[in-house]
Parts: structure tokens; sequence; C-alpha cells
């Protein structure tokens, strides 16, 4: 090749190079983090661009969301698509931005990325272009189902007795570490039927003592009262009344209840809770057997409108509402007799009179006073406007007398 060909080789790429180096394809890829997981993990996707001079970078991408759940993103992406931006001076080298998604259900996830629009740092469009990144995405591990815990096994156990209201045979548990424990109260060491087990107690206090029972399936599981005196165990319940908590007891058989009340089942929230009811005219009185944070035991008044409680005290006879008499109609006045009624008659008529005589006087004086007020108004009105016409008329004639004046000849 000669050296004038050469030049003109040298001079045409240069030429190439000057008009379309900034449209040159920019390099679009895309990465997971592990291109294999199990359904409910996590996997992240690098969306990399890589030029000369970059400055924005719009585009889409898509999935399929019964595979794939987006979850979060960096670097300017969002759920479905991207807007990637350069803060350097004459643009940056690279852009890129990371999505997270969380794994659904097995299967091949793609995730396609379609870079829309590129522009260098003169606001100059290069060329796009697309990627895409494929995630094999495993069935979860089956969750063993757990073999179902015999209750009623000695080694986790006792069996319990005297359960009031239990229709089939209930365990007191051994253990309550996994078991959630009343306020106030905190874990104690007891001794049921000649067998530890762990209960709950408060300290320092005659508050009941509480043991956790359930049957052998693990239904019905509670804490229950334990009234070591009786041998008696009876579910634990509790009444909030304004910000104070009553337990709710079971009277002794030497409580008798109160006299005129006869015990009933009454509905607290979602429990059937044991009452003495009282009816009178008024409607129904209620008893509960509790006792309060003093530690006082008894029997409580219960209001269920309000779901307020008071200790009961023996309380008055409550008068009977009765509704009112029916109003009887007034039954029609009894007609006058004639003479009685012409008198009556006269009189009203005489009184008709008087009043209409002192009207048409009263009438009569206020129009006579208008009357006054208006001609006086009329002669006021009338001297004022004789007045004005003569001073009118005097300053007309000083002024003609002035003009006279000045019209004579002055003498020299």
């Amino acid at each position: 090749m000669g050296r004038i060909a050469k030049r003109t080789v040298a001079l045409l790429a240069a030429l190439c190079l000057t008009l379309y180096g900034f449209s040159a394809l920019a390099d679009v890829a895309a990465e997971a983090d592990q291109t294999g997981v199990q359904a409910g993990d996590t996997v992240t996707v690098t969306l990399t661009i890589t030029g000369k001079g970059l400055a924005v970078a719009e585009g889409t991408y898509v999935y399929d969301p019964a595979l794939l759940a987006f979850t979060e993103s960096d670097g300017g992406a969002a759920d479905g698509f991207f807007t990637l931006y350069s803060a350097e001076k004459n643009g940056s080298s690279t852009l890129a931005a990371r999505i997270t998604f969380t794994a659904r259900a097995a299967g091949e996830a793609v995730v396609d990325f379609k870079l829309e629009k590129l522009l260098d740092y003169a606001g100059k469009s290069l060329d796009t272009g697309d990627a895409k990144v494929k995630v094999v995405i495993a069935a979860a591990p089956a969750t063993p189902t757990p073999e179902p815990v015999d209750y009623g096994d000695p080694a986790l156990t006792v069996k319990a007795e005297n359960v009031l209201g239990a229709s089939t045979d209930m365990y007191v548990w051994r253990s309550i570490e996994n078991v959630t424990i009343p306020s106030r109260y905190s874990e104690a060491d007891l001794v049921y039927r000649g067998e530890n087990v762990k209960g709950a107690a408060v300290k320092n206090s005659d508050a009941p003592t509480l043991l956790y029972l359930s049957d052998a399936a693990g239904n019905s599981a509670g804490y229950y009262v334990y009234d070591e005196a009786r041998d008696l165990l009876y579910p634990y319940r509790t009444v909030s009344s304004v910000s104070k908590s009553y337990i709710l007891l079971e009277p002794e058989e030497s409580v008798g209840a109160p006299a005129g009340f006869a015990e009933t089942m009454l509905s607290i929230g979602d429990a059937e809770v044991r009452a003495w009811e009282s009816v009178d005219a008024q409607g129904s009185v209620y008893l509960l057997y509790a006792r309060n944070p003093d530690g006082e035991i008894g029997f409580y008044y219960y209001n269920p409108e309000d779901e307020s409680l008071q200790r009961y005290a023996v309380l008055p006879a409550r008068p009977e509402v009765t509704p009112p008499p029916p109003v009887t109609p007034s039954p029609p006045a009894t007609p006058a007799a004639p003479q009685e009624s012409a008198a009556q008659g006269a009189e009203a008529a005489a009184d008709e009179i008087v009043l209409k005589r002192a009207v048409f006087f009263a009438v009569c004086g206020a129009a006579a006073l208008f009357l006054g007020l208006f001609v006086t108004s009329l002669a006021v009105r009338s001297v004022e406007k004789a007045r004005r016409k003569k001073r009118a008329a005097k300053r007309r004639k000083e002024l003609e007398k002035i003009m006279e004046t000045s019209e004579k000849p002055m003498d020299r």
C-alpha cells in the first residue's frame, strides 16, 4: 500500500472515531448473586451498564410474579423499571442498580432487562441494549409434621382430680416454660398430690395458686385455680372493673347464696361464669364471688351494662316502677241555667263596649297628637321660608345699590 493510501485510511479511521465514538453500543449485563435458590429464599440481581461518559440510563424489566416477588432495590431501580444517574463530571464509565426478589415457587425465573434510553454527559443519545438473568428455584423442603404430644404421659404431666366443669380427663403440666404467666404472678415450685410441678403464684400474698392443665391432646389448655384445702381445681378467670382486676373464685360449701339470689351462669366476655341472680320489678341483679386486688374475698355486685363491680351488702328492696295511671278526659262543662247565661252575656257585652270605647279614644288622641305635630311643622317651615325671602330681598337691594354707585362717573 502506498504512502498516500495509508494516510487516507488513517484519516478515515480518525473521522469514524470522531463521528461514532459516543454512539458505540454500551455493555448491558445482569447477574444474580446465586443462580439456584429454594422457595422462600431471597436473590439479588445486579444490573450493570458500562461505557464512556455515561450520564443517564432508563429502562424496564419484567419477571414472572408467580415465581418471584419484588422485595427491595437501590441504585435507582424500582419494581419494573429503573432510572440510573451519574453525578460525576464528564459522566461515569459504570451505572449499576440492585433488585432483591423473594423466590415464591419452584421453576426457572427469568428477569429480562431492556435499556430504552441512554445519554452521555453532553446529552447525546447512545445505543441501547438488553440483558437477561435466569434463577433456578427449587421447591422448599416439606416441613415435617411434628408428632403429637401425649400430655397424658406421666413424664410430662400429673393426672388432675376434681376439676370443676371438666368433661374429660385433665392433666397438670409439670413445666410451664413456654407458657405466658399472668400479670403479677411468677413461676413457682409447687406440689400437687405429692408430685412436684411448676405453677404460678404471687409472692408474699394470699392470691390463689395457679396450675396449668390440658387434656391428653393438649386441648382446653389454661390456668386453673388450685384450692388445696378442698382439693379442687377450676378455671382461672378474671373480671376487670375500671382499673382493677378481680379473680373469680368458687365459694366454699359453708358460703351460702345471699337471700333472694339463685345460682345461674352469666356470659362475661367469651366465658360462661358462675353467678347468682335476683329478679325484681326493675330487672336482674347479679353477684359474683371474687377476690379484689386488696385480697378481700366475698360477693360483689356486678353491673353488666358498664361491667363494674362493687362490694355486695344487703341492698334495700328497690321500689317497683309502676306506670302512671291513664289520663281520664275531663267531662264537658254543664251548661248554665238560662237566666245565669243571660246575665253572664250582658256582663260580657258591657265589658266589650267599655273596651271598644277605650280603644276608640286612644286612637283619636293619637291622631290629634299627630295632626298637631304636622301643623306645627308646617308653620315653622312657613316662617323659615318668609325669613329666607326677606334676607334675599335685602341682599338684592344692597347689591343693586352697589352697582348704581359703581356706574356713576367719578368727579375729576
